[in-house]
Protein backbone atom coordinates (compact mmCIF):
# COMPACT_ATOMS: atom_id res chain seq x y z
CA UNK A 1 0.00 0.00 0.00
CA UNK A 2 1.41 3.79 -1.04
CA UNK A 3 2.23 5.94 1.44
CA UNK A 4 -0.09 8.37 -0.62
CA UNK A 5 -3.35 6.10 -0.24
CA UNK A 6 -3.22 6.35 3.49
CA UNK A 7 -3.95 10.47 3.62
CA UNK A 8 -7.17 11.53 3.53
CA UNK A 9 -8.86 12.77 0.25
CA UNK A 10 -9.43 16.52 1.40
CA UNK A 11 -9.94 18.36 4.77
CA UNK A 12 -13.61 17.75 4.51
CA UNK A 13 -12.66 14.03 4.73
CA UNK A 14 -10.93 15.20 8.24
CA UNK A 15 -14.05 16.91 9.39
CA UNK A 16 -16.58 14.30 8.72
CA UNK A 17 -14.12 12.02 10.38
CA UNK A 18 -13.45 14.02 13.02
CA UNK A 19 -17.47 14.41 13.49
CA UNK A 20 -17.94 11.08 13.35
CA UNK A 21 -15.57 10.29 16.23
CA UNK A 22 -17.39 13.19 18.62
CA UNK A 23 -20.71 11.41 17.94
CA UNK A 24 -19.37 8.13 18.32
CA UNK A 25 -17.96 9.55 22.29
CA UNK A 26 -21.11 11.17 22.80
CA UNK A 27 -23.32 8.07 22.25
CA UNK A 28 -20.98 5.55 23.99
CA UNK A 29 -21.01 8.19 27.10
CA UNK A 30 -24.69 8.36 27.03
CA UNK A 31 -25.26 4.83 26.56
CA UNK A 32 -22.41 3.96 29.08
CA UNK A 33 -24.46 5.03 32.39
CA UNK A 34 -26.47 7.93 33.36
CA UNK A 35 -25.11 9.98 35.98
CA UNK A 36 -27.79 13.32 37.79
CA UNK A 37 -27.18 16.40 37.59
CA UNK A 38 -25.43 17.47 41.04
CA UNK A 39 -25.66 15.96 44.26
CA UNK A 40 -23.09 14.11 46.87
CA UNK A 41 -22.34 10.79 46.55
CA UNK A 42 -22.76 9.31 49.82
CA UNK A 43 -23.40 5.24 51.07
CA UNK A 44 -26.94 4.43 51.15
CA UNK A 45 -28.22 4.86 54.61
CA UNK A 46 -27.15 7.92 55.60
CA UNK A 47 -28.07 9.09 58.80
CA UNK A 48 -29.85 12.26 59.83
CA UNK A 49 -27.85 15.35 60.94
CA UNK A 50 -28.47 19.17 61.19
CA UNK A 51 -26.17 21.30 59.53
CA UNK A 52 -26.19 25.12 59.61
CA UNK A 53 -26.81 27.48 55.81
CA UNK A 54 -23.48 28.88 54.82
CA UNK A 55 -25.01 31.26 53.04
CA UNK A 56 -27.32 32.85 55.57
CA UNK A 57 -26.88 31.30 58.96
CA UNK A 58 -30.19 30.33 58.99
CA UNK A 59 -30.98 26.41 60.16
CA UNK A 60 -30.87 23.62 57.46
CA UNK A 61 -31.09 20.16 57.45
CA UNK A 62 -30.42 16.69 56.46
CA UNK A 63 -33.20 14.30 55.55
CA UNK A 64 -33.30 10.54 55.49
CA UNK A 65 -35.80 9.48 52.79
CA UNK A 66 -38.52 7.54 54.11
CA UNK A 67 -42.21 5.89 53.55
CA UNK A 68 -43.88 9.56 54.49
CA UNK A 69 -43.26 12.86 54.83
CA UNK A 70 -42.74 14.10 58.27
CA UNK A 71 -40.49 15.71 60.43
CA UNK A 72 -36.79 14.60 59.52
CA UNK A 73 -37.52 12.61 56.85
CA UNK A 74 -38.45 13.49 53.05
CA UNK A 75 -40.37 11.21 50.34
CA UNK A 76 -39.14 10.63 46.63
CA UNK A 77 -41.28 9.97 43.88
CA UNK A 78 -40.02 8.99 41.17
CA UNK A 79 -40.37 7.70 37.49
CA UNK A 80 -38.32 6.18 34.78
CA UNK A 81 -38.05 7.39 31.32
CA UNK A 82 -39.57 10.54 32.00
CA UNK A 83 -38.40 14.32 31.06
CA UNK A 84 -37.09 16.24 34.12
CA UNK A 85 -34.73 19.25 34.95
CA UNK A 86 -33.26 19.21 38.41
CA UNK A 87 -33.05 22.24 40.45
CA UNK A 88 -31.84 23.53 43.65
CA UNK A 89 -34.40 25.61 44.42
CA UNK A 90 -37.13 23.59 46.34
CA UNK A 91 -41.06 24.98 45.52
CA UNK A 92 -43.62 25.73 48.67
CA UNK A 93 -46.71 23.37 48.01
CA UNK A 94 -49.01 25.43 49.94
CA UNK A 95 -52.12 25.55 47.89
CA UNK A 96 -53.63 23.83 44.81
CA UNK A 97 -52.56 26.65 42.77
CA UNK A 98 -48.67 26.25 43.72
CA UNK A 99 -48.60 22.27 43.44
CA UNK A 100 -50.00 23.16 39.88
CA UNK A 101 -47.33 25.27 38.86
CA UNK A 102 -45.17 22.81 40.27
CA UNK A 103 -46.18 19.95 38.64
CA UNK A 104 -47.10 22.01 35.39
CA UNK A 105 -43.42 21.31 33.42
CA UNK A 106 -43.78 17.38 34.50
CA UNK A 107 -45.09 14.35 32.33
CA UNK A 108 -48.32 13.54 33.63
CA UNK A 109 -47.79 9.97 35.32
CA UNK A 110 -45.08 11.80 37.18
CA UNK A 111 -47.06 14.75 38.28
CA UNK A 112 -49.81 12.44 39.16
CA UNK A 113 -47.72 10.76 41.20
CA UNK A 114 -46.58 13.88 42.78
CA UNK A 115 -50.32 15.03 43.52
CA UNK A 116 -51.02 12.05 45.05
CA UNK A 117 -48.01 11.99 47.59
CA UNK A 118 -48.45 15.82 48.30
CA UNK A 119 -52.72 14.81 48.51
CA UNK A 120 -51.28 12.21 51.15
CA UNK A 121 -49.32 14.34 53.10
CA UNK A 122 -50.15 15.81 56.81
CA UNK A 123 -48.90 19.08 56.92
CA UNK A 124 -48.29 19.97 61.02
CA UNK A 125 -48.84 23.71 61.83
CA UNK A 126 -45.95 25.05 62.18
CA UNK A 127 -43.88 23.51 58.78
CA UNK A 128 -44.35 24.17 55.17
CA UNK A 129 -44.18 21.50 52.40
CA UNK A 130 -41.80 22.07 50.52
CA UNK A 131 -40.71 19.94 46.53
CA UNK A 132 -38.32 19.51 44.28
CA UNK A 133 -36.85 17.82 41.20
CA UNK A 134 -33.60 17.18 43.18
CA UNK A 135 -32.13 14.01 40.40
CA UNK A 136 -32.10 12.55 36.88
CA UNK A 137 -30.16 9.60 36.35
CA UNK A 138 -29.82 6.13 37.84
CA UNK A 139 -30.17 6.07 41.52
CA UNK A 140 -32.32 7.01 43.86
CA UNK A 141 -30.88 9.73 46.42
CA UNK A 142 -30.76 8.17 50.00
CA UNK A 143 -31.13 11.95 51.63
CA UNK A 144 -31.23 15.37 51.03
CA UNK A 145 -30.05 18.64 52.32
CA UNK A 146 -32.09 21.71 52.98
CA UNK A 147 -30.83 25.23 53.86
CA UNK A 148 -32.43 28.64 53.57
CA UNK A 149 -30.88 31.10 50.99
CA UNK A 150 -31.92 34.71 50.53
CA UNK A 151 -33.82 33.40 47.70
CA UNK A 152 -35.80 30.47 49.35
CA UNK A 153 -35.36 26.82 50.64
CA UNK A 154 -32.40 24.92 48.62
CA UNK A 155 -32.19 21.14 48.34
CA UNK A 156 -29.03 19.09 47.48
CA UNK A 157 -29.47 14.97 47.41
CA UNK A 158 -26.97 12.39 48.58
CA UNK A 159 -26.86 9.72 45.90
CA UNK A 160 -25.80 6.23 46.78
CA UNK A 161 -21.87 5.62 45.27
CA UNK A 162 -22.42 3.41 42.25
CA UNK A 163 -21.40 2.45 39.00
CA UNK A 164 -24.59 1.47 38.00
CA UNK A 165 -24.91 1.50 33.96
CA UNK A 166 -28.34 2.23 32.31
CA UNK A 167 -30.35 3.18 29.67
CA UNK A 168 -33.22 4.23 30.93
CA UNK A 169 -32.72 7.85 33.51
CA UNK A 170 -34.99 7.88 36.81
CA UNK A 171 -36.14 11.39 37.66
CA UNK A 172 -36.56 11.86 41.31
CA UNK A 173 -38.92 14.35 43.25
CA UNK A 174 -38.13 15.08 46.67
CA UNK A 175 -41.30 16.20 49.10
CA UNK A 176 -39.96 17.65 52.38
CA UNK A 177 -41.06 19.54 55.38
CA UNK A 178 -39.20 22.91 56.67
CA UNK A 179 -40.24 24.65 59.45
CA UNK A 180 -42.05 28.35 59.75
Amino acid sequence: MSRQSLRPASTRALLRLAVSGASCTLLLATVAGCTSEGGDRDEPGTATDTSSSETTGEPGGRLVIGETVEPGQAVIVSASNVDGKTSTRASALVNDQALDTFVARMEARLAEDVRAAVRATLVPAGSTLFGAVVSVGCDKPTAISWSRTFEGIEVTPTLPKSEVQCLVPVTSVALFLVPD
